[in-house]
């Protein structure tokens, strides 16, 4: 892991340019560009690209979060730490990037740049499980503040997924800015608690579902979830229509049931997310 100084980090993103800005996650990000053996400062569009993140700290950079920066965000975060650097109370995070962006991207039927077909929402989805239950596992507790949104989930080139915790709310010392994320995604226990819900397991698979039903649909959260507890077929009669007859029908029925779980009002009656992954892993089976 590479401490850079400021200077090599504005050389990186051509000063922080703005035009260099990419995701609209909690706190946006910079991609930048390194040299992949020196790791020094290369040119736009030269050498390996990067994402850099700004946090806001308490407190000045210290031995205890450098210590947890190398030792704990790689396993935590689920996306690969290249380096670090700090200015006062400013600490820069660079880390791998993720051309394709997040799944926000995509999964909208109107603005985005292309519709993925089945196989591929059903291995982003697949990848998403898999992150969150390996989380689960190790944790056993959800481990963010703020639950899952489409813009933490992050797609390579070949549109595999990771979730990222790269947002602010998760690193030691890190102000939490005043970004509120989308209440598509918040589980019906956060939102009549307030917002003073303390958010479990149970809540990322409430969250999953709703990233799940919206990449099924192509449609927004608040257009769907009413229907779709009173209607057990609706979710099958909203399916994007750019999949239609593109997909298996069992595989879509089958999906549609999982999402139904995983949007139980009740946190005790959602399944866990290694569960989740299980039956996903089923689909992808047949």
């Amino acid at each position: 892991v590479k401490v850079f100084t400021v200077a090599e980090l504005k050389k990186a993103t051509n000063d922080f340019r703005k035009e260099m800005v990419i995701g609209d996650s909690f706190g946006s990000h910079v991609r930048g560009y390194i040299n992949p053996k020196t790791l020094s400062p290369a040119k736009e569009g030269v050498g390996m690209a990067v994402a850099v993140k700004r946090c806001y700290m308490f407190k000045d950079l210290d031995q205890d979060l450098q210590d947890w920066l190398v030792s704990s965000y790689d396993f935590l975060v689920l996306v690969k730490l290249i380096g670090y650097g700090s200015d006062h109370r400013t600490l820069f995070i660079v880390a791998e990037y993720f051309p394709n962006g997040s799944l926000k991207n995509y999964i909208y039927r109107e603005n985005r740049p292309k519709s993925l077909p089945w196989e591929t929402r059903l291995n982003i989805s697949i990848g998403v499980a898999q992150c969150l239950a390996f989380l689960h596992s190790w944790k056993k507790t959800s481990l963010s503040r703020r639950y899952i949104t489409a813009s933490k989930i992050l797609l390579d080139l070949e549109f595999n997924a990771r979730v990222s915790y790269f947002g602010l709310e998760n690193l030691p010392y890190c102000e939490e800015g005043t970004h509120v994320p989308s209440l598509d995604y918040a589980p019906p226990e956060y939102i009549l608690s307030g917002n003073k819900w303390k958010l479990d397991m149970s809540g990322d698979v409430y969250s999953f579902g709703a990233i799940l039903l919206q990449m099924l649909t192509g449609l927004k959260m608040r257009r769907i979830i009413l229907e779709i507890r009173n209607d057990n077929e609706s979710i099958a009669k909203m399916i994007d229509p750019d999949l239609e007859n593109s997909y298996p029908i069992q595989e879509g029925i089958r999906m549609c049931e999982i999402i139904k779980q995983c949007l139980e009002e009740d946190p005790k009656n959602r399944p866990s997310m290694q569960q989740v992954l299980d039956n996903l892993n089923a689909i992808a089976r047949t």
